[in-house]
């Protein structure tokens, strides 16, 4: 409808005098032929079928004041809120009437009282438009923000979700719904229980269950395992989003990946702790455990042992087959050794073919009986006959010792020499010290 008309029609002698082309947007239903009454004052468009009606138009609908007549739930259901609904009667309409028009969608009820009255009438369906126009500006402005919105989230490589307090996700982007390897329409509404396995939803939600118990921000490291074949590590920074009374409404969260990080940091701490070539601890680390289980004996009066254990003939191995066969030989027995580490154990390379063994705990008591079933498996697995006799087994000099009343250094150096007794007395064998 041409609203210009409708404003300036306060100036004109008479309704009847506004175009046709002006009021296009005014329409008379005459479902059972009704005339248009000449009260009316303007000159609106006559149809029979209601599918005719334009958008945005004012839709005039004869009715009878005080039966059921024609109503307006057929023109509301086809056309949803596009069109503003008027009753026109020519009799005053009863309460109860107007009533029942209003809860079938009616948006006005007009009696033919003249031209001042439906001045008014058009004047509200004006108003009505306008709010509508407005409220579809602001929704639309506002939908393009949040769309912006959307897309600069979607363009982070970070996953980031809000969820309300209940749990269930309110919003996240793409990079969230990557990681739960699901359409973001498959997250929005629905709670981690039903996206990840039990053990990882239990986790979040206890956390998520401490942060809405303390409030503020929590930053944490984490693992999150989606998927049986997929664990990854990550940064976890989330706070309770509340307003301004301080109620709880949900819980933001921001997920940075830190799985190559971690796997970097693991590496570099196998390779400060291990030895390289055999994996087996190092002697700094070796004597790092050492002196942890020391302190435990230490408090529990509880006595220790260590062992030196040597690979026999060695050298003649890398001579007369080569060191890459001479570390093939190393690793083996490293892997005998470490088959039988059990709590209270520890081995390490101490350098060249010697390596350490300690024993604490329960373990300390069955040194010896360990011990000969390492030697006794390496000679079986790993025994090379060369020139200067059978290599690859092993020799073992072993010292138990009070680390109240002996430090480790002193019991190494007893086991070196019940070694070298070892050694000297045949090889392949285990000695103990005095």
């Amino acid at each position: 409808m041409t609203w210009k008309t409708l404003l300036n029609f306060a100036r004109r002698p008479a309704l009847s005098e506004m175009s046709t082309e002006a009021l296009s947007g005014l329409y008379w239903y005459a479902a059972h032929g009704e005339p248009v009454p000449g009260e009316l004052d303007v000159a609106p468009t006559v149809v029979r079928d209601i599918r005719a009606v334009g958008a945005h138009a004012v839709l005039l609908l004869p009715i009878q004041p005080d039966l059921a007549g024609t109503g307006p739930a057929h023109a509301r259901a086809l056309h949803g809120q596009s069109v503003y609904i008027v009753a026109v009667s020519q009799f005053p309409v009863s309460l109860a009437r107007q009533q029942q028009l209003y809860d079938e969608g009616v948006d006005d009820v007009h009696v033919l009282e003249g031209r001042q009255a439906m001045f008014a009438c058009l004047a509200r369906a004006k108003r009505h438009f306008q709010r509508a126009h407005g409220a579809e500006t602001a929704r639309s402005a506002l939908k393009a923000q949040l769309d912006l919105l959307q897309d600069a989230l979607d363009h982070l490589p970070t996953p980031i979700y809000l969820k309300d307090v209940a749990g269930q996700y309110l919003a996240c982007n793409t990079a969230f719904a990557n990681l739960l390897s699901r359409p973001r329409e498959e997250v929005i509404g629905h709670r981690l229980e039903g996206l990840a396995p039990p053990a990882t939803a239990d986790k979040h939600e206890s956390s998520d269950a401490h942060l809405r118990e303390v409030g503020g921000l929590m930053c944490y490291e984490t693992d999150v395992c989606l998927h049986d074949d997929d664990q990854r590590y990550v940064m976890l920074h989330k706070a309770l989003v509340t307003d301004e009374q301080g109620k709880q409404r949900g819980i933001a969260g921001v997920m940075i990946d830190i799985t190559e990080r971690k796997r970097l940091e693991a590496r570099l701490m196998n390779a400060a702790e291990r030895d390289p070539l055999t994996d087996a601890y190092n002697r700094r680390k070796f004597f790092e455990l050492a002196d942890q289980a020391i302190t435990d004996a230490i408090r529990h009066s509880e006595t220790l042992c260590v062992a030196a254990i040597d690979v026999d003939h060695f050298k003649s191995i890398n001579d007369e087959f080569g060191h890459a066969e001479g570390d093939i030989t190393l690793c083996s027995i490293v892997d005998i050794l470490r088959s039988h580490e059990t709590d209270g154990m520890i081995v390490a390379r101490a350098g060249g073919e010697e390596f350490f063994a300690l024993f604490f705990g329960a373990a300390a008591a069955r040194a010896e009986e360990i011990l000969q079933a390492m030697r006794t498996e390496i000679s079986h697995y790993c025994q090379i006959k060369t020139a200067a006799g059978l290599a690859g087994t092993i020799s073992i000099g072993m010292a138990s010792f009070d680390p109240a009343a002996e430090n480790i250094d002193r019991a190494l150096r007893r086991a070196d020499a019940a070694l070298y007794h070892a050694k000297h007395n045949g090889r392949n064998r285990l000695s103990r010290a005095k």
